[in-house]
């Protein structure tokens, strides 16, 4: 990475997790937190008038998807480089995250150290998968006959992904069709879809299923 003041935004509705990654990073060389963020639309509205070099965005915030919101930075703010920060198992949510632009996922109980180092990483213009997911991804480029017994809701497109999320927290449709800028209408029918896809009959059926696969807790 070259001596240049890299800026970092970073997106977290847990004042908490802002704090300790300020404390982090204040004596990193070369890399300064110089923006943060609470929700999504806060967050958007601070790159448009801020150049930053990377954004550390948490998986689950008010205001946007994620999934969302790294597409319109991606398509917005071509060549920022965004690094999932979450406490959501990798297995779940990193191949999904990756394949639509991340360019790394860490998980919230990583060491300070290997933060660090994976920061600098992408910094330097290049993703970093952990040795799980880098695993995970030879195996779909590879050896993709060999996934025919993928979890079920690997078949789920990535919208159809967000609501079957959304749904299995808990989220009433007003408040998703407001998250997701969709009617109502249209989230019934990707329940309707999510349901046939995974042979689901219930939205307790999607918390069940969630649960026990990790995408919840």
């Amino acid at each position: 990475m070259d001596k240049q003041i890299k800026r970092i935004i970073i997106a977290d509705d847990h004042a908490v997790v802002r704090t300790g990654l300020q404390l982090i990073l204040e004596e990193t060389d070369n890399v300064r937190i110089c923006g943060e963020a609470s929700n999504g639309f806060e967050l958007i509205e601070k790159l448009r008038h801020m150049k930053y070099d990377l954004v550390i965005l948490d998986i689950s915030m008010p205001g946007k998807d994620t999934l969302d919101l790294i597409k319109e930075i991606q398509s917005n703010q071509t060549g920022i480089p965004v690094v999932i920060f979450t406490m959501n198992p990798d297995e779940v949510y990193a191949l999904r995250m990756l394949r639509n632009g991340a360019s790394a996922y860490i998980n919230k109980e990583t060491d300070p150290e290997q933060i660090i180092e994976i920061l600098r990483i992408v910094l330097s213009g290049r993703k970093y998968f952990s040795q799980q997911q880098s695993a995970m991804l030879a195996e779909l480029v590879i050896e993709p006959e060999k996934n025919v017994s993928s979890p079920l809701h690997e078949t789920l497109s990535d919208r159809e992904f967000q609501v079957f999320f959304l749904l299995a927290s808990g989220i009433k449709k007003s408040e998703i069709a407001n998250k997701l800028s969709i009617s109502k209408h249209t989230i019934g029918n990707h329940r309707s879809n999510i349901m046939h896809k995974m042979n689901l009959a219930a939205n307790s059926e999607f918390t069940r299923y969630a649960i026990r696969h990790g995408i919840v807790k």
